[in-house]
C-alpha cells in the first residue's frame, strides 16, 4: 500500500523550477511518507525517487526540515540518508548511522518463506519493520530464532511482544532466560519457565526495586480466606480463580489457569501475596487438584516458593505475569 504519493508528481519533476514550489512538494511528501502506518516496497521507492528529484532543488534551510522529519522513519531509504548527510552537515549528529536496523528492500523476498523468515530472524542486521513483520506470523521457528538473536535488542519495542508469547510458550521462555539483557520486568514475565536458581536471582532483582518490602500490601480477610479454602476443597477450580481474582482486585477477564503444565507456581506466588499461613497454603495444595501434590516433590516445590518469595515480589512477578495490576 502506497503513501498515498501521486505518481503524476514523478512524470516530470523539470516543470517544478520554482524553489518554493520544490520545498513545498518535498516537505509535504516526507510528512506523508514518515506518518504513514504502512510503508511497501512501492511507497518506498516511490518517496526515494521523488526525494532524489527535489532534494538538489532545495536550499539548505528545506534539508534541514526535511532531515528532521526523515531520520526517525525506519523506513526512510538509504540514499535520501546520505544525501541528507553530505549535504546538511549540521544535521549529521543527529542521524541515525542505519547499522543494526538498517533498510533493505531485498528483505520483502525472504519474508515469504519460511527459509528467508529463519536467515532474516537469525541474521545480524535488521530493518526496522522485519522483526514486525516475522512476529505478525506467529511462527515459533522464527520466533526462536529472534528470540536467540542479540541483534534484535530487548530495548526494541517488538521485543516484548515477543516476551509476552513467552508466557504462553515455556520452550521460547527458555531461550529467551538465556540472554543477559533483560529488563527486570521482562525477567518477571518470564519467571515460570526459569529454573530455581534463575527465579532466585529474578526475586533478588525485584527486591532490589522495591522501596518497601517488609509486607504485601494485600491483606487477605479471613472470610475470604475460609472461601479459598472451601473452594480448594471441594476441588472447584473455576470458584477458586474467581475467589482470587476479586482478592486481588483483577479484572473480572483475568486468566490464570492455575493447573495447566507450568504454571503452578502461580499459586504459591498468589496465596504469598495474599498472605496466606503456610500450613493453609499447604492444605489448598493437597485439595485443589492431585496434580498439586503429586509426586512428592511437586508439592515441596510448591512450598518452597511459598517460603522464599516475600510478598511484595509474589506480587510483582503476579502482576507481570498476568499482565494485570492488583487493586486497579
Amino acid at each position: 500500500m502506497a503513501f498515498s504519493a501521486n505518481p503524476g508528481l514523478l512524470t516530470d519533476l523539470s516543470d517544478l523550477s520554482g524553489t518554493d514550489a520544490c520545498a513545498a512538494l518535498l516537505k509535504l511528501n516526507a510528512e506523508m511518507f514518515a506518518a504513514a502506518p504502512v510503508r511497501d516496497r512501492e511507497s518506498i521507492e516511490t518517496f526515494e525517487a521523488l526525494a532524489l528529484g527535489f532534494l538538489p532543488k532545495a536550499d539548505r534551510a528545506t534539508l534541514r526540515e526535511i532531515a528532521r522529519i526523515v531520520t526517525g522513519c525506519p523506513d526512510t531509504p538509504p540514499s535520501v540518508l546520505d544525501y541528507l548527510r553530505r549535504h546538511a552537515p549540521d544535521m549529521r549528529d543527529a542521524m541515525p548511522q542505519r547499522k543494526t536496523w538498517s533498510v533493505s528492500l531485498s528483505d520483502g523476498p525472504s519474508l515469504a518463506t519460511a527459509k528467508g523468515r529463519a536467515h532474516l530472524a537469525s541474521g545480524d542486521r535488521l530493518e526496522g519493520t522485519t522483526a514486525a513483520r516475522i512476529l505478525a506470523l506467529r511462527e515459533e521457528a522464527s520466533e526462536d530464532l529472534l528470540a536467540a538473536n542479540p541483534a534484535f535488542s530487548s530495548s526494541h519495542p517488538e521485543f516484548h511482544q515477543l516476551v509476552r508469547r513467552a508466557t504462553e510458550r515455556p520452550a521460547l521462555a527458555r531461550i529467551l532466560l538465556q540472554r543477559a539483557d533483560l529488563s527486570t520486568a521482562q525477567e518477571s514475565c518470564l519467571y515460570l519457565a526459569a529454573d530455581r536458581e534463575r527465579r532466585r536471582l529474578i526475586r533478588q532483582r525485584i527486591m532490589g526495586t522495591l522501596v518497601q518490602a517488609s509486607a504485601s500490601p494485600l491483606h487477605l480477610r479471613e472470610y475470604d480466606a475460609v472461601a479459598l479454602s472451601a473452594a480448594a476443597a471441594d476441588g472447584d477450580i473455576a470458584r477458586f480463580e474467581r475467589l482470587l481474582t476479586q482478592a486481588f482486585g483483577f479484572p473480572g477477564t483475568t486468566e490464570w489457569r492455575i493447573l495447566q503444565i507450568g504454571r503452578h507456581l502461580l499459586l504459591a506466588l498468589a496465596l504469598k501475596a495474599l498472605g496466606m499461613p503456610q500450613k493453609d497454603a499447604i492444605r489448598i495444595f493437597l485439595t485443589l487438584h492431585p496434580a498439586l501434590s503429586y509426586p512428592l516433590s511437586a508439592i515441596r516445590e510448591l512450598a518452597r516458593e511459598t517460603r522464599d518469595a516475600p510478598g511484595p515480589v509474589a506480587l510483582g512477578l503476579i502482576e507481570a505475569i498476568l499482565c494485570v495490576k492488583a487493586l486497579g
